[in-house]
């Protein structure tokens, strides 16, 4: 694969610590998180239908620099910033806004509640489009849908490799199963995503790339105890080794019954490394078969890194620990695979910050200027979001990467 960076002219919408909006790689163009904002950076627009709009056109800008358009996006994600009780009409005024921009057949999406880095911004998208290659939609007989006629997808194959969208606990009408049992609702998440996987062709083998995003509100050891019982119910879905995967708490869902969705990017093909560094991290179930990141033809998956030790403890009291600490981790995994930060396409950030919008700045900041100390400019495209918590107590922050070998 060859790489090209994406980095138009007076630029708006993206992030503003690296110069690259998105990035070409082979077929596959990845474009950063993009907000409503003006040239220095200010979040434009009070309402969620103008901030959606100008969102979308910053992410149009980036694919047309490209050489693509709206209609070649595979995949994007929603994160969008408001409370429980405005979902429903979130999403609503949202869907007006991005129907103008994909028709049927569209991408897959993933939609969760979340914070964002800057005051008065209520939506981030990031999105994946393929150009110059035939693609298959993937939509299951009898599948979940949602609870209005949407031209969205369940999956999409692109040669080997295969998008899953947000997989959700939805009956075939859009409304929530499970009730509030996280295991419950754990197990219809999965068994979609596996239905998914197998109209493509695939299996949970075949699965290198898999997200999690919950919604759980508790304090010490309540944190672990909650993401254990809903990874024993992943387990039963996982393939020996597993996916590597993050796993991050946010705010919510469209809809306030929901507590879980999940998506994956799966490569067929047996050909793979996986990728486990010496004297790396682990999680807090013993004897477990999780996976930091995967190698796969020029692929590269590096699933959530955080800040802890050997038993799942938090290392570092600061932002400004934990995320070297997390880098340094990147780095050691890509090593395993051969590669350096250079080959790195995408960084998705999620954090976790507390206080007014000044320390949320300066904890912005902080994981910013990091960052361009292991990727200076230009740099890979970049997503960074705020969420309720993580895995285990204490943490403040979890990073994943995609990267591309070059021939």
């Amino acid at each position: 694969m060859k790489k090209e960076l994406l980095i138009p002219k007076d630029h708006r919408g993206g992030a503003s610590y690296t110069e690259t909006q998105g990035v070409i790689a082979g077929n596959f163009i990845f474009v950063g998180g993009q907000m409503s904002l003006d040239e220095a950076g200010r979040v434009v627009g009070e309402d969620i239908m103008t901030q959606t709009r100008n969102a979308f056109e910053s992410v149009k800008r980036i694919l047309a620099e490209g050489g693509a358009s709206m209609g070649d996006v595979v995949k994007h994600n929603v994160y969008i910033n408001c409370d429980a009780e405005m979902a429903s009409n979130f999403i609503a005024e949202l869907d007006q806004v991005r129907l103008e921009y994909f028709s049927d057949p569209g991408p897959t999406t993933t939609e969760t509640r979340v914070g964002l880095d800057r005051e008065g911004a209520l939506i981030l998208v990031e999105a994946v489009a393929v150009v110059g290659v035939e693609k298959q939609r993937i939509m299951p007989s009898g599948h979940w849908n949602w609870d209005r006629p949407l031209p969205f997808s369940h999956g999409w194959k692109v040669g080997d490799v295969i998008f899953i969208g947000g997989q959700r606990s939805l009956d075939q009408y859009g409304q929530p199963l499970g009730g509030d049992d996280i295991a419950v609702q754990t197990h219809n998440a999965f068994q979609n995503m596996e239905k998914v996987l197998e109209e493509a062709g695939g299996s949970r083998n075949n699965l290198l790339r898999q997200n999690t995003y919950y919604r759980f509100i508790g304090e010490g050891r309540d944190v672990t105890g909650y993401w254990e019982k809903m990874t024993a119910a992943r387990m039963d879905h996982f393939s020996v080794p597993s996916a590597c995967g993050t796993g991050v708490r946010v705010t919510g869902f469209p809809q306030p019954e929901e507590l879980i969705q999940v998506e994956g990017i799966a490569v067929l093909g047996q050909n793979k490394k996986r990728l486990m560094p010496a004297n790396h991290w682990d999680w807090s179930i013993p004897d477990n078969s999780f996976t930091q990141g995967w190698q796969i033809g020029n692929l590269v998956f590096i699933g959530g890194q955080i800040s802890v030790d050997k038993n799942a403890r938090a290392v570092g009291h600061d932002m400004e620990t934990q995320t070297r600490n997390v880098f340094e981790f990147i780095r050691n995994t890509l090593y395993e695979a051969g590669v350096d930060e250079s080959a790195v396409v995408k960084i998705n950030s999620y954090f976790n910050a507390e206080g007014d919008w000044s320390q949320i700045r300066e904890t912005s900041a902080t994981i910013a200027r990091i960052q361009k100390q292991y990727y200076p400019d230009p740099g890979p495209a970049s997503t960074s979001v705020r969420v309720t918590g993580f895995a285990f107590e204490d943490l403040m922050i979890e990073i994943e990467v995609i990267a591309v070998i070059e021939n």
